[in-house]
């Protein structure tokens, strides 16, 4: 019990607390459950009868976040919450320019998706510009989340940019809400389906001369170095189909 709260006070996650437990302790019988319970419990007492919604408002609030919420209507059930801290709105109407957005599934106990919006400086430092929890990935609570990003810039200057993966809700959403932005995707999104979809069709030697050769497409500095390389890269590849080889 005193080693799930000391790891709890660090916030671990339950699973991973359950691992450190049955390694210290291989022979006591223990499963997930036990640790997930204990933790609900810790949690419950430093709410000190507070709901979950009503403790998450008083961290806002204490922490000089700025925050909005809607709920279904007819009820007082909260389907979307959106904050940000003070700081980050200085940052985010100083440096409107670029925006990248990307959501997380199944991070929380609730299973709603977790929104990240985030910009960039000159430098190209990134900052955080907001956090918002949903209830669905549908093109209204984007665009309900993406009004009050709006909302915070006070009329000034809107992005230019918009990076996104290919969730066609989230880039229908900010057509609509920035219909002047550049909308672009995420090429770290795109890396990660180019292994999921072609890995497969490779060597291991042959994935790294592949990999080398996209690397250097998508690191291209202009366009015309862009279609440079794209044609070096779609020549190799018929060469190495003719031949039954990739490389």
């Amino acid at each position: 019990m005193k080693l799930i709260e000391q790891l709890t006070a660090q916030n671990m996650e339950p699973r991973k607390i359950f691992q450190t437990i049955r390694k210290q302790d291989p022979d006591r019988f223990h499963v997930q459950k036990d640790v997930q319970n204990v933790v609900a419990k810790i949690r419950a007492k430093q709410r000190q009868g507070l709901t979950p919604m009503q403790s998450l408002e008083n961290v806002l609030m204490n922490n000089d976040f700025i925050y909005e919420t809607r709920e279904e209507p007819g009820t007082e059930i909260v389907t979307e919450i959106f904050f940000l801290h003070r700081d980050s709105r200085v940052m985010w109407r100083a440096f409107p320019h670029v925006l990248l957005i990307d959501a997380t599934y199944k991070t929380n106990i609730y299973n709603m998706p977790f929104i990240q919006i985030v910009g960039m400086t000159p430098t190209n430092k990134s900052f955080i510009i907001a956090h918002a929890v949903v209830s669905k990935e549908r093109g209204d609570n984007f665009v309900w989340v993406l009004e009050r990003v709006k909302s915070m810039l006070d009329e000034c200057m809107e992005p230019r940019v918009i990076l996104t993966d290919r969730d066609l809700a989230l880039m229908g959403a900010c057509a609509k809400v920035f219909p002047d932005a550049s909308r672009l995707l995420c090429r770290w999104h795109i890396q990660q389906n180019v292994m999921k979809h072609c890995k497969g069709a490779f060597t291991d030697d042959d994935w790294k001369k592949f990999m080398s050769f996209w690397v250097t497409l998508i690191e291209s500095p202009s366009k015309a170095i862009y279609d440079y390389h794209l044609r070096n890269m779609r020549k190799r590849l018929v060469e190495c189909n003719r031949s039954s080889k990739f490389f």
